[in-house]
């Protein structure tokens, strides 16, 4: 994975764990009371806000090879040198 990808995956993982943990709490103390007593639940967790998706630039070209035609290549849209099967090995050009 990219650092970018963690960094996402960890930004989408902190607000789920908080508002479970604070699930969690409320279910927890929910009706714990007596005469002497009384836990009741007047805030939240704060969670971050989940970051925006990630993009990915559209800049990449499917390339099949003629060896291996179930195992295309995706390359730079520029690409400009020889081209390998990603089975085999064989070169091909573009």
């Amino acid at each position: 994975m990219t650092d970018q990808q963690v960094e996402y995956i960890e930004g989408v993982a902190t607000p789920a764990i908080a508002r479970y943990a604070d699930d969690l709490l409320r279910d927890t103390f929910k009706g714990i009371s007596s005469k002497h007593f009384k836990v009741k639940m007047t805030g939240h967790l704060d969670a971050p806000d989940e970051p925006a998706a990630l993009v990915e630039p559209d800049d990449m070209m499917i390339v099949v090879s003629p060896c291996h035609s179930y195992e295309p290549v995706k390359v730079p849209e520029d690409a400009d040198g020889p081209l390998h099967c990603l089975i085999c090995g064989t070169q091909f050009a573009v």
